[in-house]
């Protein structure tokens, strides 16, 4: 076994010389088995080895004695040892996870402690064939995807398997001809839990009733989809990363490019552009890869949003992956000081008040000369409302209306700046103003507004 496990490390390139590998022991056959073939190969690979053994708090007495079993087996064969205790079930109810994944939490919490500070650290975990086999056929039973049926990886980050390739079979065998003992987790034998009732109950009934090999077979396709998936993998990074850039902290890709991809390229590529630093693909499932896909077939001015605070929306000919803002968009409403200075958001906003002179009014963007005499109660700085309006040819026309027409997409209509009356809209920054508050010929007192963003204050 020894030499299999050696050849399956070396093919994964899980161990390098002066790595600090670093073993979850339990106490149960599987982790004693993988301490003892990695204490056989340190000085043929050149590592040095600790072992962590995490007390759940969940079993009580029979805990504490797989706790002391570890200690004792590494303090015999000169094995650095860490114990960290931790109250499971108080961490699952805090956090609502279940047990095992709060239990799971806690373990990789404590092998990253004992890592930390180390250069060259790996955590080897004793996952075996069986194990494989069994995340398998949990995850196709639950509708995975490829990435499921993949099973668990040889190698994830700095965690390595290197028992994926030996049997429960294999293992007990290795440690009965050595005559040692191992500890039994007695809620491994309770089929009150889905995992263990797959394990205990329906791999045994393939092996008996379809294949004597089921778990090795199941495995086997695992390891073959799993390349497959790599493989997939690198060709849609290279194709995603011709297909998008950034713009500002948006990603951006071009619909119509997207939208040519074969199907499963396209999936491929957005789990990469979705699983950025920042987001991640936690939540993020099958619906919404299909909704983004209708999304880029469409037409512009609609969004979807995700999991995690996340966006992506159809503007102009793009694609764009972001963060939600439109909270941070509505911002409260701010008195217009007339004259003075007003800020609202980015914006910084210069008034003043004149006589008309009857002096030619120019035609400027962020510069308008409004009719003081029309304006009744206080203008405010705010973001649109619901029954918003300017006036215009005579008539009253629906600020919602008015940016459909300008093709103002929706994600940026929160972000326009409006001066407004109550509900009548004096000047919709950037685009027009009322008609309303014109200068004529009869206005008496001129109220200039100029406005600059923030990065012009300075200049």
């Amino acid at each position: 076994m020894e030499e299999k496990v050696f050849g399956y490390i070396r093919k994964h390139q899980m161990i390098q010389e002066g790595d600090c590998v670093v073993a979850g022991i339990s106490g149960g056959a599987d982790s004693v088995c993988l301490l003892f073939l990695l204490e056989a190969l340190r000085e043929r690979l050149g590592f040095s080895l600790e072992a962590v053994h995490v007390e759940h708090g969940i079993r009580g007495e029979e805990s504490l004695s797989d706790a002391g079993f570890a200690e004792q087996l590494c303090r015999q064969r000169g094995i650095t040892f860490h114990l960290y205790s931790c109250d499971v079930p108080k961490r699952a109810a805090k956090e609502k996870l279940s047990m095992e994944e709060a239990a799971r939490k806690c373990r990789y919490e404590a092998f990253e402690a004992v890592c930390a500070g180390k250069q060259q650290a790996k955590i080897a975990v004793a996952h075996n064939r069986d194990d494989q086999a069994e995340t398998i056929l949990w995850n196709l039973a639950r509708g995975s995807g490829l990435r499921g049926m993949c099973g668990i990886r040889p190698v994830n980050g700095k965690v390595i398997r290197p028992l994926l390739e030996i049997s429960r079979e294999e293992i007990e065998r290795y440690l009965q001809e050595r005559g040692q003992g191992f500890c039994t987790d007695s809620t491994n034998l309770s089929d009150n839990y889905t995992r263990n009732r797959l394990r205990r109950n329906i791999l045994p009934e393939l092996e008996e009733s379809v294949n004597r090999q089921s778990r090795m077979h199941i495995a086997q396709a695992g390891e073959r989809i799993r390349r497959a998936q790599e493989y997939l993998e690198g060709l849609a990074a290279r194709r995603a990363g011709e297909l998008s850039e950034y713009c500002g902290e948006e990603l951006r890709v071009l619909a119509k490019d997207f939208c040519r991809e074969e199907e499963v390229m396209q999936e491929y590529m957005l789990r990469i552009w979705l699983d950025r630093p920042g987001a991640g693909m936690k939540d993020v499932g099958a619906v919404h890869l299909e909704e983004i896909k209708r999304l880029a077939a469409g037409q512009p001015g609609r969004r979807i949003e995700l999991p995690g605070g996340r966006c992506v929306r159809r503007t102009g000919h793009y694609l764009a992956f972001g963060m939600e803002e439109a909270s941070e968009e509505r911002r409260e409403e701010t008195p217009l000081a007339v004259p003075g200075e007003s800020r609202w958001g980015k914006y910084l906003i210069i008034t003043s008040l004149e006589p008309n002179k009857n002096q030619n009014i120019p035609e400027k963007k962020y510069t308008k000369w409004l009719d003081y005499d029309t304006i009744k109660n206080t203008i405010q700085l705010r973001s649109r409302k619901s029954g918003d309006y300017f006036t215009a040819d005579g008539g009253h026309r629906k600020l919602k209306k008015y940016f459909i027409d300008e093709k103002v997409l929706r994600e940026d209509r929160n972000k326009v700046l409006l001066l407004a009356e109550g509900s009548h809209i004096l000047w919709v920054v950037g685009f027009r103003i009322s008609e309303v508050c014109k200068v004529t010929e009869h206005t008496k007192t001129i109220l200039k507004i100029h406005i600059m963003e923030e990065e012009d204050y300075g200049r």
